[in-house]
Formats: C-alpha cells, sequence, structure tokens
C-alpha cells in the first residue's frame, strides 16, 4: 500500500503541464445551470453569488473509461470559494473528463475553468 502511494506520488510529480478539461453534457434536468457554464450545478454558490470565476487543475490518472481517477488539487484560483472541492466532486463523478488523446493508466494535469456564461453542451 505504502509503495503504490509513493509510486503514485512520484508519477504525478512528471505530470506534464495541464490540459484542458473536456466536460460531460448538462443532464436535461440541469439545463437551468447552463448560465454557469459547463460546471453547471457544481458551480460553487459563494462564486456564483459574488460572479466570481476561477480555475482549479486537477492531477489525476486516466482510467480505461476515460473518466478521471485519483483527483488531487494542484492548484486552485482563486481560493476560499472551494472551486477545488467542485473540480473534484465533477471529477469523482465523471463530469470532467481526459482529453480523448489521453493515455490510459497515466498521470494527467487537468485545467477545469470555472467560468460564468461559458459554451455549455445539454444533454438531449
Amino acid at each position: 500500500m505504502i509503495l503504490t502511494v509513493l509510486v503514485m506520488a512520484a508519477a504525478l510529480e512528471t505530470v506534464a503541464a495541464p490540459v484542458d478539461a473536456r466536460f460531460a453534457p448538462l443532464l436535461k434536468s440541469e439545463r437551468g445551470f447552463a448560465r454557469l457554464g459547463p460546471v453547471g450545478p457544481f458551480y460553487p454558490e459563494k462564486a456564483s453569488r459574488r460572479r466570481q470565476e476561477g480555475e482549479v487543475v486537477l492531477d489525476c490518472f486516466v482510467a480505461a473509461t476515460g473518466l478521471l481517477t485519483k483527483c488531487k488539487i494542484r492548484s486552485e484560483t482563486p481560493a476560499k470559494y472551494d472551486f477545488g472541492v467542485a473540480a473534484r466532486v465533477m471529477a469523482d463523478r465523471g463530469r470532467v473528463l481526459a482529453p480523448e488523446s489521453a493515455t490510459v493508466g497515466a498521470p494527467i494535469a487537468v485545467r477545469v475553468p470555472f467560468v460564468l456564461g461559458a459554451p455549455v453542451e445539454v444533454a438531449p
């Protein structure tokens, strides 16, 4: 167990520059959140009320399904708005995806932008 953690930590240290996240489409039931951009209902309430935008970089691994696993917050800007927590929850729920070109099992750094009014895709 300890060896696995050390290997994962070493792999994450060698991750290249962050790549932009892909977002799963908003669900039909989430259409009302489209004004918050592709992060929809995961946009932190405090940030939404203050019209604050932000960015998170997650260090993760790529699963065979294209989902991100074992994500850790590398950076969160600005702090104190819970963008990091929201990005991790989105990754855990399969709402932030690895780029299609990502290598399965490889460590990856993913940039998750929180931009109000950004273009959004809604599932049919």
